[in-house]
């Protein structure tokens, strides 16, 4: 097993403040003007304090008859039957954490604690939008140690999404090293820093990537739901 600790380019990790403001209920400009600007504000704070890593594992796919599972030498995940189809194909699965750091949650809470709720309300949104955009980063990162060896990527995955439990997230963590990234697992299997990202990717000369919003999964109030049509974790 080879951990690979990955750079972030963090002039790479970018936020577009329009979906801020189409997340905070804006379709109709009917927030002030003022509010893009303190998104900007808001967005070059969390950078000061981000302090982005990432790490992944390649291993080989083993063979499984089972419906439900995916499996690696020693490991096996009950990913469910979605996402078990989804990667259907794999030859191998890249494993993957990643977090911005306690910095951006820590400075959502500190504004929040002080009253100014706009303000940590966007920050806590914002860093949620910046590891979602280093993952973005890493996902690319496969995608081209994946092409210089003749294969192609699946979206990523995570536990807790479309029916794999998130449970398995402690299965997941097993393959890193002891706080890897320094990130931790509550018994809950919640991620600590809050801003955090685990998934797994399907790699193969036949499986396949694609857009999709979420008709592919039946949990309507998954946390995970996404409402762009652009891949989100």
């Amino acid at each position: 097993m080879r951990i690979h600790h990955l750079d972030i380019d963090s002039e790479q990790v970018r936020v577009d403040p329009k979906e801020i403001l189409s997340l905070l209920g804006n379709e109709d400009r009917a927030l002030e003007s003022h509010t893009e600007e303190l998104i900007g504000t808001c967005l070059a704070a969390c950078k000061e304090v981000m302090v982005p890593q990432a790490s992944l594992v390649w291993e080989e796919a083993l063979d499984t008859n089972s419906r439900e599972h995916i499996s690696i030498k020693g490991t096996s995940f009950k990913t469910g039957k979605i996402i078990k189809r989804l990667l259907a194909g794999s030859e191998a699965y890249a494993f993957l954490i990643m977090t911005a750091g306690p910095g951006p949650e820590l400075r959502a809470r500190q504004l929040l604690e002080k009253g100014e709720f706009l303000e940590g309300y966007i920050t806590d949104m914002l860093a949620s939008a910046l590891v979602d955009s280093m993952a973005d980063q890493v996902q690319e990162h496969i995608r081209r140690m994946a092409a210089e060896q003749g294969f192609l990527i699946t979206n990523r995955y995570s536990p807790g999404y479309c029916s794999w439990d998130v449970s398995e997230q402690h299965k997941l963590f097993r393959l890193f090293p002891e706080n890897c990234c320094n990130i931790t697992l509550t018994d809950s299997s919640l991620m600590s820093p809050i801003k955090s990202i685990s998934a797994l990717i399907g790699i193969g000369t036949s499986v396949r990537y694609q857009n999709y919003t979420c008709e592919i999964c039946s949990m309507k109030d998954c946390a995970y739901r996404n409402t762009r049509s652009s891949q989100s974790h």
